[in-house]
């Protein structure tokens, strides 16, 4: 009785893999119903890959830029128009500042003009929150984060120091 063994030495040796890497035979019996099925969805998945992939390429593509011609010639009047008019601006105000310091000996009129150009918001958002929400931006720079330096002027880590 103990040398009985509960499976053959034949079954034994017929199941041994040395590729594990390959299924084993009754892993391949199992899916052998769903080779077909699993082949249809994955082509199926795979144009619907393509698919999608082909549509946004197309999407994107444009040859005919007649409307960003349009808008870019609009933007660049308006941007032309926008730096004469903040010139035209700069030039009273330092007059001003000139007639102002010959008048008087305090400059207090030189730093109130000054003050009225720098702290004059920039973007799209900031009148709205500052209509809205008047306390949640700078009040010197008009900025969400509060003691940040001017975008135009970074600075270096040291000068905060």
């Amino acid at each position: 009785m103990a040398d009985e063994q509960y499976i053959s030495k034949k079954a034994v040796a017929s199941s041994y893999r040395p590729r594990s890497y390959v299924m084993s035979p009754g892993l391949q019996r199992a899916r052998a119903p769903f080779r077909f099925r699993n082949a249809i969805t994955g082509l199926i998945l795979t144009g619907f890959g393509v698919g999608v992939w082909a549509y946004s390429i197309s999407a994107v593509k444009q040859d005919d830029f007649s409307d960003v011609d349009e808008e870019a010639k609009t933007l660049m009047r308006a941007g032309t128009s926008g730096a004469v008019a903040a010139d035209e601006v700069k030039v009273p105000v330092m007059d001003e500042a000139k007639v102002g310091a010959t008048k008087t000996p305090s400059s207090m009129a030189v730093e109130a003009t000054a003050a009225a150009v720098v702290s004059r918001p920039r973007g799209v958002l900031v009148p709205t929150l500052e209509r809205r929400f008047p306390r949640l931006l700078d009040p010197s720079r008009k900025t969400f984060v509060w003691g940040a330096p001017p975008v135009d002027n970074i600075g270096r880590l040291s000068d905060s120091v």
